[in-house]
């Protein structure tokens, strides 16, 4: 078999159906013992040259070398047996890579087939990954395991493995790095410029909210660049990225991008984040080489437990007052930058660009953007689009001078649907030069729920063994005690969206050192394992509330428990700081206990302590939705908005009220969840004041409202109720 090394990201022949990535709880990976490693060569000297290149901020930024094969049981491996599967087990090696990434081809897995792939350690297991995470498109983007050895193991049932089902195509080789290797910064995390600010570091909720917005991008399993969520006018969810057309030019481009979701470090200039949301592969639906942008969609809408949020913009001429930018440079965590003052209409200063379409940020005021940060969405005061960045020369000690192309721009460039924004951001032909952002799950978050057993008067405490013991009582300890769980008293049906743990202290021995959460089935005590994820030690500390998902709401219905594992890789038997979790103050009565413990034999109930019998709660807060079903409500009212909308739900009547702002013309159409228009409505001069629809034979339901003054556009939904309700 011949393997060629590509230096440059390369273009894959691959269709431009729709893929999503999902993990699935299916079966157990085997963890063989590997002595025969297929290597995937990558002449130093490149990585080397690589490395020692200063790349341009106009261009993706390059961290990995890809390298094309065409690996498949038939060739490579070994075949497996295990009860009534057969397993081939592919370990791959590449020297000297800080990560290695893979893009499965053929990827045609039968019902019951599931793959893992992982590091020789098992710091990092990815999957299980089934049929439905592909959604048999015959390709599938893996993210990089840390270091330079990889295991892909695929489980297929029967004692055969069918033909033509599974392969490898790529091998990208990290010179840059990509996840944490040791210590508290790898050679990637941590490489922005020291005058970068991590996202996290304010408090400013318009940050905060456009963060959610934010994706960093990773290209073809090589390039790393940034895009941003979009909202448009119309009433069905479209999950739109907006970047820069020199990170996604052409559709295989598209097709190989892994979106990755809220990659911030937990807290102020804290650690790298290594649990990422994310969603591979897109749709190509525009782009436009003259203004430097391309508009993706995704093939999956992002869940719930992601938080997505759609940006607005604002296509109106005028310069903001001033502007912000979140991006990702060098791939790094989010961060943002400020500029206090307007940017200037310019051309870009290099040939081959539309004139006067980008917005020149003539310094910045806090931070600067660097290679990585390419696509990066500028936002106004209202926390509205204005661009995405295409280059600059601006660096930490010169933050000067960076170019967005202007989101105004893309609507106006063309007039051929595949080379501007106007047919997808405006598909209702609203005529609309500003549009708020959209929160998918506003209403299905507005129903949620927070259980918990502690009193929430009480801050929580936790206890310390005393010599020659060792250890907490809810932690790691002298008794031999690591796993411990709470029981949540649910009653009906529904899902489970956030885990959150009070963490009382926290230390760790390497880097490998954990926890895992856990959903187990409820009962007398804790049943079968419903969900669960592995947090690093690396990313908790002291007096930290933890808040874990499981990559997607768990459904559950009725009691349930919730918990955590501990695991060092090196034993601890000796005092030192560890791991624990708060519990409540004593409760009087046994039966008032929720804390359950394992004493490596069976579940006990924490008033059966080995050292601390008594009856607590673990200090553990569980957000609970009725559903995450998109469109079941949209968001009532938008944000960044005068606009009120009442009585919601309403019977008869339904008013909307703006009260600081005028408009001489105002239209107002309402549709049905269908799209079907029920309410199509036209006015002069009706604000600032109150609009007011009589609707006393509209159907009960939900319904969508789009309300235009002059070029304004506010969206949002509301609930008709039956009047004798």
């Amino acid at each position: 078999m011949t393997e060629r090394v590509i230096i440059a990201t390369i273009i894959l022949l691959l269709s431009s159906a729709l893929y999503s990535q999902k993990e699935f709880p299916a079966g157990e990976p085997l963890f063989p013992v590997v002595k025969s490693w297929h290597d995937v060569p990558v002449d130093p000297s490149v990585v080397e040259t690589m490395r020692a290149i200063d790349q341009p901020k106009d261009q993706a930024y390059q961290f990995a070398i890809p390298v094309e094969v065409s690996l498949t049981p038939e060739n490579s491996g070994m075949i497996v047996t295990n009860d009534n599967e057969t397993i081939w087990v592919l370990p791959l090696v590449s020297k000297g890579a800080l990560s290695l990434n893979l893009i499965l081809s053929p990827y045609d897995l039968p019902e019951g087939a599931y793959i893992f792939i992982y590091d020789p350690e098992r710091r990092e297991v990815r999957g299980a990954y089934t049929w439905e995470s592909g959604v048999n498109t015959g390709v599938m983007p893996l993210l990089p395991v840390p270091g330079e050895r990889i295991v892909l193991e695929c489980h297929f049932p029967g004692k055969s493995l069918p033909r033509g089902k599974i392969g490898v195509k790529q091998v990208a080789h990290d010179f840059a790095g990509f996840f944490r290797l040791a210590g508290e910064k790898d050679a990637y995390y941590g490489r922005a410029g020291e005058c970068e600010v991590d996202i996290n570091c304010s408090t400013n909720e318009n940050y905060l909210r456009a963060a959610r917005s934010t994706v960093r991008l990773l290209v073809a399993g090589a390039e790393l660049c940034t895009g941003v969520l979009v909202n448009n006018t119309g009433t069905d969810y479209k999950a739109y990225v907006l970047t820069a057309q020199h990170c996604i030019d052409n559709a295989s481009k598209a097709a190989n991008t892994i979106f990755v979701f809220n990659y911030c470090s937990p807290w102020c200039d804290g650690p790298d984040l290594t649990n990422m949301h994310s969603i591979s592969g897109s749709l190509l639906r525009a782009s436009n080489p003259d203004v430097d942008f391309a508009l993706v969609e995704l093939s999956s809408f992002p869940s719930l437990v992601f938080r997505p949020y759609f940006a607005g913009w604002d296509i109106t001429s005028p310069a903001p007052a001033n502007t912000y930018c979140l991006h990702h440079p060098e791939g790094d965590v989010m961060k943002i930058s400020i500029d206090s003052n307007s940017p200037v209409s310019s051309d870009y200063p290099v040939s081959g660009y539309a004139a006067n379409s980008f917005w020149r940020i003539l310094k910045w005021d806090m931070g600067t953007t660097e290679s990585g940060s390419s696509g990066s969405p500028l936002f106004d005061p209202n926390g509205r689009l204005r661009g995405t960045l295409t280059g600059g020369s601006a660096t930490c000690n010169i933050p000067e001078n960076d170019y967005y192309a202007k989101l105004l721009r893309m609507f106006n460039i063309t007039t051929i649907s595949s080379t501007h924004l106007k047919p997808w951001l405006d598909p209702v032909s609203s005529g609309s030069t500003v549009t708020n952002g959209r929160d998918p799950y506003a209403w299905n978050l507005s129903q949620s729920d927070t259980l918990q057993n502690i009193p929430r008067t009480d801050p929580g405490q936790t206890d310390s063994y005393t010599g020659p013991g060792f250890g907490y009582s809810t932690g790691h300890n002298s008794d031999s005690l690591v796993r411990y769980a709470e029981y949540i008293p649910f009653a009906g049906i529904g899902e489970i969206a956030w885990v959150i743990f009070r963490i009382a202290t926290t230390s760790y021995l390497t880097t490998g050192d954990s926890i895992r959460i856990y959903v187990w089935a409820g009962g007398a005590q804790p049943g079968a394992v419903i969900a669960s994820r592995k947090i690093k030690l690396t990313e908790v500390k002291n007096n930290f509330e933890l808040e874990v998902d499981f990559g997607r709401t768990v459904a559950v219905t009725g009691p349930y428990y919730v918990g955590y594992t501990i695991f060092y890789k090196n034993s601890i038997s000796s005092p030192q700081p560890q791991f624990s979790v708060k519990h409540s103050a004593p409760y009087s009565l046994p039966t008032q206990n929720t804390a359950w413990l394992h004493d490596g034999v069976s579940w006990k109930p924490f008033t059966q302590h080995p050292s601390f019998p008594m009856a607590v709660s673990l200090a553990v807060n569980v957000i609970m939705v009725e559903n995450s079903i998109l469109n079941d409500i949209a968001e009532i009212n938008p944000v960044n908005s005068a606009l009120e909308v009442f009585p919601n739900p309403f019977t008869n009547s339904l008013s909307f009220r703006i009260t600081d702002s005028g408009a001489s013309s105002t239209s107002l159409t309402l549709f049905d969840n269908s799209g079907r228009v029920v309410s199509s409505t036209q006015y002069r001069n009706i604000f600032p004041g109150v609009l007011t629809l009589d609707l006393p034979s509209l159907a009960p339901g939900v319904y969508h409202y789009n309300l235009l003054n002059d070029t304004i556009m506010n969206t949002g939904s509301v609930i008709k109720i039956d009047s004798r309700q």
